[in-house]
């Protein structure tokens, strides 16, 4: 089937029916191939034939012809549709936990701020509410909290899908670029796609820039690494000011990850290899201030951090592997670029989101540190400032064996802060979600998590759609998938003993 459309308006919107068989939909500008997506099509016409709009810019192509082709049926078909905007009808969503406004998140990608705006691009599937199609969204804030999506900016090519990589500003002039000029470092997944398949391409590492803030990319010709293994990928880079050169971590294969240094983003060579047991993808590299000492910190996506020291060239760790998360939800977390002084991470929280048009969601930018406890490193993960200073304090309180209750009547993004007495036999009731400590564990739901020591601080933070705790000053780092949207209610704490505070965000 082939089908021609001139385009009039600035968006072209493709009808989507999430998780119905996919059809593979190829659009051209003559012989150029522009386009190429998996979209879900419903063949049972009793049904509806849509749920929502995926919008591709199409304003350079004003006046021009643009051809599709693909299996389709006429009905299909005549669902496309052209639009002055791209807005969507809004869905009800979590308050401070960035999701899309329809289709499928994962991965934080090219994370950096510049020009007073935090920049979070992401993996993502505008056409379907589960993974495929890897592209990049984004998404810009001034605040850390409320993020507004924008257009995508990088979609499959011949190269392959659009993998995760990294953010920052062209601050040394390189690439013939100004210095303002915003550049990434993706992973572009050659061999996944049949337009790649076809052209015989490889995972490669590429970079692409922007002069416009982030909202419209231009690729570099040729990879900034070559194919090195079957699917290596996930670069993020850094300066080294101690030894003048860009470091570049990336996932190898397995449990291994590799370093590369280059001067002008270039020319990049291997200057160290490790395996870290268990550990794989999406790894990340920094250094952290521990009580006047330097300390490096490596990090891998399931939360897994390893403290060491780093020359330029060489990665040395103690050995010792942590964890920075204590349940599964989150994942993939990428510090931003361009922050002096603050090492800020994102993570990708991979709830299902059951019955929405929108799948997975980011958590709340945490601010990182290394703390020591009885003569141990830790990694301590709190809520960024802004956070804090969007909380507004509603009720302090004081419990024993009477326990507490309170109604909260408005919505918002409730937090308690409890300063506990002892840290065993309480459960807390948080509008019409239970969360009980016991037995060196916490329960939610049908899930038991085993505490690795007790607690004297606890904070709970809950949204639509998921809850976050963090405790022990931040060593402690728990997520939880609610099927609640529920902001307001009930809030009750039974047993133990100690003193608290409520706080509302929105």
């Amino acid at each position: 089937m082939e089908h021609n459309i001139k385009i009039e308006q600035n968006y072209f919107g493709i009808p989507i029916q999430p998780e119905q068989p996919e059809e593979t939909l190829e659009i051209f500008l003559g012989d150029k191939k522009l386009f190429e997506f998996h979209v879900p099509v419903c063949k049972d016409l009793s049904e509806r034939k849509y749920a929502y709009y995926s919008y591709l810019n199409v304003e350079d192509y004003k006046g021009q012809t643009l051809t599709l082709k693909g299996a389709f049926d006429q009905s299909f078909l005549e669902d496309f549709c052209q639009r002055d905007t791209n807005e969507q009808e809004p869905l009800k969503r979590p308050l401070l936990h960035f999701t899309a406004e329809r289709g499928w998140i994962n991965d934080p990608n090219g994370l950096v701020y510049h020009n007073g705006q935090y920049h979070l691009f992401f993996q993502y599937n505008p056409v379907n509410t589960q993974w495929q199609n890897m592209s990049w969204g984004h998404s810009v804030s001034t605040d850390l909290l409320h993020f507004k999506q924008t257009d995508n900016v990088l979609y499959p090519d011949a190269f392959g899908a659009v993998y995760s990589g990294c953010g920052l500003v062209n601050d040394r002039e390189l690439l013939g670029l100004p210095k303002d000029a915003l550049l990434f470092c993706y992973t572009a997944a050659g061999g996944i796609t049949p337009w790649s398949r076809k052209t015989g391409a490889g995972f490669t590492q590429r970079i692409a820039y922007s002069l416009d803030e982030g909202q419209t990319f231009l690729k570099l010709p040729k990879p900034a690494i070559n194919v090195l293994r079957e699917d290596s990928r996930d670069p993020k880079i850094f300066w080294h000011d101690e030894t003048k050169a860009y470091i570049m971590v990336l996932w190898l294969e397995g449990n291994e990850f590799g370093i590369f240094r280059s001067e002008n983003l270039q020319d990049w060579t291997m200057t160290d290899s490790f395996v870290l047991d268990e550990a794989w993808e999406c790894p990340d590299l920094f250094k952290l201030d521990c009580e006047g000492e330097p300390v490096w910190v490596f990090t891998s996506a399931d939360g897994f951090y390893y403290f060491g020291d780093f020359d330029g060239y060489t990665f040395r760790t103690d050995g010792v592997q942590k964890k920075a998360y204590m349940t599964r939800i989150p994942y993939a977390a990428q510090t931003y670029s361009n922050t002096p002084g603050r090492v800020i991470s994102i993570p990708w929280l991979r709830t299902r989101n059951v019955g929405k048009l929108y799948t997975g969601m980011m958590g709340i930018p945490r601010e990182l540190s290394a703390v020591k406890r009885n003569g141990e490193k830790l990694l301590s993960l709190v809520p960024v400032r802004e956070y804090n200073e969007n909380k507004k304090l509603q009720k302090e309180f004081s419990w024993g064996e009477d326990g507490y209750e309170a109604e909260l009547d408005h919505e918002g993004v409730a937090e308690l802060a409890l300063n506990l007495n002892e840290s065993t036999g309480f459960s807390i009731q948080l509008f019409n979600q239970n969360l009980s400590f016991r037995d060196h564990g916490l329960f939610y739901k049908d899930e038991r998590t085993v505490l690795p020591e007790n607690l004297k601080d606890v904070h709970i933070i809950i949204d639509r759609g998921i809850i976050e705790l963090y405790c022990n000053s931040g060593t402690v780092n728990l997520w939880y998938e609610t099927d609640s949207d529920l902001l307001c209610g009930k809030i009750q704490i039974t047993g133990g003993s100690g003193a608290g505070k409520l706080y509302i965000s929105h």
